[in-house]
């Protein structure tokens, strides 16, 4: 990486180059925004970006799966889309409400995230009101003390994967790492989208460990959600 970045994100594209936005703070301008990786070669670019503002911090960005555009959002909650074929960042004119509290991002014809407390949350393009994923409650009871989901990964066209921290309740306990993956379905209702359901198969141990212990990363390939989110 040619640039040092801190609050940036990234997108993968075409499964072939990554795309960095952002994270430039004071140095930021149109030449250095945006950088790229490709794969295939395994070099870094800066890439000369159009843009009306130059977000410092990118909160989220997610790639449209039709058209290859990247749906970005700063820090102020300010929605972005950024076309890699014009190399042009255009603003929305709408934002974001609580940018820090929307992780994990996952977009087929709706936009999925992990939310606080244990919940995911999910909304579609052109509405601006999130709703939550039904199905968890059982999870959510059972860990009362501590259910809070630290990553959301997407396995299939209707699995994703969950995980989250079972936190120490005593002296000489130590910090577990849970797993369960998740069935998604949605329900219809009178203006075409109703409610998404998910239901949890069996919540497995898959980490354990001393206080120290913090989030497992799990890269897997990503199956566009539109084969079952249609309308």
């Amino acid at each position: 990486m040619k640039m040092a970045r801190s609050g940036a994100s990234a997108s993968l594209i075409d499964k072939k180059k990554i795309y960095v936005f952002g994270g430039c703070w004071d140095k930021a301008d149109s030449s250095n925004w945006v950088e790229v990786f490709d794969m295939e070669t395994g070099t870094w670019d800066l890439l000369f970006v159009f843009t009306p503002k130059m977000p410092l911090k990118i909160q989220q960005s997610v790639v449209l799966d039709d058209d290859k555009n990247v749906y970005v959002v700063d820090e102020d909650g300010e929605i972005f889309s950024f076309s890699p074929s014009n190399c042009i960042l255009v603003t929305h004119g709408i934002t974001e409400s609580n940018p820090e509290n929307r992780n994990d991002w996952l977009l087929a014809e709706a936009l999925f995230c992990r939310g606080v407390g244990g919940r995911i949350l999910w909304r579609l393009l052109n509405e601006n009101v999130w709703k939550e994923v039904k199905g968890l409650e059982e999870l959510q009871q059972q860990h009362c003390g501590g259910f809070d989901i630290i990553k959301l990964c997407p396995f299939s066209a209707q699995r994703v994967g969950i995980f989250w921290e079972a936190r120490p309740q005593g002296p000489g306990q130590i910090l577990e790492l849970w797993y369960a993956e998740l069935s998604l379905t949605r329900s219809q209702g009178a203006e075409g989208w109703g409610e998404v359901l998910a239901e949890a198969k069996e919540a497995k141990l898959a980490l354990k460990g001393p206080l120290k212990l913090t989030m497992v990363m799990v890269m897997e390939e990503k199956v566009p959600l539109s084969s079952w989110m249609t309308r």
